[in-house]
C-alpha cells in the first residue's frame, strides 16, 4: 500500500499504525514521489492519499495519474477540508475518509476496499446443473 501525505507527523502515525496492523507500507510526501513509486513497486495494491497535496497537484489529480500507471488501483482519498465524499464518488475503485481518522477506521475502510477489488478480480463460477452437451 503507498501512503501520500505531506504532513510529516501525520504520515509517520499512519505508516507506524498500519505497519503495526500487518500492512506493507511505502510512503511518499507528493505526487511525484508517489508517482515515482508506483512506477518502480508494481506490488502497491492501494493508494492512500490526501487529497491537499503540495506541489500544485491534489489527491484527484494523483489518482488520474497513478491510474494510468496502474489501472484499476483501489484509492482512498482522506481530507480534513473536504466534508463531503461527492468527489471521490464519480471514481469506481474509491472511497473518502474525512480526517482526523483512527487507524482503526483506515484499516476497515482499506479492507473494504480491497476485498471488494479482489471480488471483482474473481472469475465468475460456472453455473451448476448445466449440461453443455445441448
Amino acid at each position: 500500500m503507498l501512503i501520500v501525505e505531506d504532513d510529516f507527523l501525520v504520515r509517520l502515525t499512519l505508516v507506524d499504525a498500519l505497519g503495526d496492523m500487518g500492512f506493507e507500507v511505502i510512503e511518499a510526501e507528493d505526487a511525484r514521489a508517489a508517482l515515482s513509486l508506483l512506477c518502480d513497486h508494481p506490488e502497491i495494491d492501494l493508494m492512500l492519499t490526501d487529497i491537499n497535496l503540495p506541489g500544485g497537484s491534489d489527491g484527484f489529480a494523483l489518482a488520474r495519474a497513478a491510474r494510468v500507471i496502474r489501472a484499476g488501483l483501489p484509492v482512498i482519498y482522506a481530507s480534513g477540508r473536504y466534508n463531503r465524499a461527492e468527489p471521490h464518488q464519480q471514481v469506481a475503485g474509491s472511497r473518502f475518509i474525512a480526517k482526523p481518522f483512527t487507524p482503526t477506521l483506515a484499516v476497515a475502510v482499506i479492507t473494504d476496499l480491497l476485498h471488494g477489488q479482489m471480488a471483482r478480480d474473481q472469475p465468475r463460477p460456472e453455473p451448476v446443473g448445466l449440461d453443455r452437451r445441448m
